[in-house]
């Protein structure tokens, strides 16, 4: 496990933050120089704590949302299994990948815009694995909420960094739009004259096309990928049916408290009412707040089951394509 010092700690904090701070900005907020902020941050991604920096985008106004989709395995062998794997991260409407453990083996998230293209992957899937992959259960994504690491300061008070619900107003973006947003997913830190470069442009046509884009909340969050198990952290997600339903908003406030949430989601579905991510370094960590939750809330939950993340194979906000035709009513085409 690698140990982080304080200043570490507050640098990933900025980085998480907002990934595209300049190094004297960040220097400011951590106490030290910009040389000394550059060292630190190309220390930690020698050391493979920072993965990449990346871009969160607002795809539900680019016509998009996201269907999490869940199999366990069958008669698996480690061959096929990174056949499934690689045949899933190369797929260009697979926003995330990932194997579980719990109740399921792997969990795929898919980019639903295109109608067609949606439906061809998922018989893709069944028709080419159906030997291997049990499919289980999935989900239409309604709304997300993404918090602050705050848990890195020790900080008690959470900061929401993005709060998007499906059913909002489509923007339509152009090819130039398009090319930046995938420059800036793949490397959110990467300059305008970088981009300007690469897609024959000018760095000022780039930096209003960016500011635009930040303006109609395209761009959600620049961000930073770390490699958490490395820090002692492991991802694990839980969910919960309530049997008191007016118990809802109470029990998500008092989550809201905890340092170590980092997401939660809102499912269209029957089985489930609260879904909640959190960044814990341990199993008992979380049967702690499990019994906290059943003390404080008493009769107000029905049922709950937990799973945990073992590994992220894939996590890339950048839409497939641009949906020419946005009809609100089947978000991207007419059926």
């Amino acid at each position: 496990m690698y140990n982080l010092d304080v200043k570490d700690k507050k640098i990933l904090y900025c980085l998480t933050q907002n990934s595209r701070q300049s190094l004297k900005s960040i220097g400011k907020k951590v106490g030290i120089s910009k040389e000394l902020v550059s060292y630190r941050i190309k220390r930690l991604i020698k050391n493979k704590i920072i993965l990449n920096f990346s871009t969160i985008l607002n795809f539900e106004k680019l016509g998009y949302t996201i269907m999490q989709t869940n199999y366990k395995f069958v008669n698996i062998n480690p061959t096929i299994k990174k056949e499934i794997l690689d045949y899933l991260v190369n797929h260009n409407h697979t926003m995330y990948v990932s194997l579980v453990e719990g109740i399921n083996d792997l969990q795929s998230d898919l980019y639903m815009g295109n109608p067609q293209e949606f439906e061809k992957l998922i018989d893709e899937i069944r028709e080419r694995f159906y030997q291997y992959l049990s499919f289980q259960t999935s989900y239409f994504l309604f709304r997300g909420e993404f918090y602050d690491y705050s848990f890195l300061l020790k900080k008690t008070e959470k900061k929401m960094l993005i709060n998007w619900v499906w059913g909002q107003k489509l923007y339509c973006i152009d090819d130039l739009d398009f090319k930046i947003l995938k420059e800036l997913t793949n490397n959110s830190r990467i300059s305008t004259k970088d981009i300007a470069n690469k897609l024959s442009s000018t760095v000022s046509t780039i930096n209003y096309r960016i500011k635009k884009l930040e303006k109609e909340l395209i761009i959600g969050l620049y961000t930073t990928n770390i490699d958490w198990s490395k820090l002692g952290y492991r991802w694990f997600h839980l969910r919960i049916s309530l049997r008191d339903y007016s118990m809802k908003n109470k029990i998500i406030q008092y989550m809201r408290k905890n340092p170590h949430l980092i997401r939660r989601f809102k499912f269209i579905n029957l089985d489930m009412d609260l879904h909640f991510t959190l960044l814990l370094e341990n199993m008992q960590e979380l049967r702690t707040i499990i019994e906290d939750l059943s003390t404080n809330f008493p009769n107000a939950i029905n049922d709950y089951h937990f799973y945990s993340t073992y590994k992220v194979f894939k996590y890339n906000f950048m839409v497939p394509e641009i949906l020419k035709n946005k009809d609100p009513l089947c978000r991207g085409h007419t059926l």
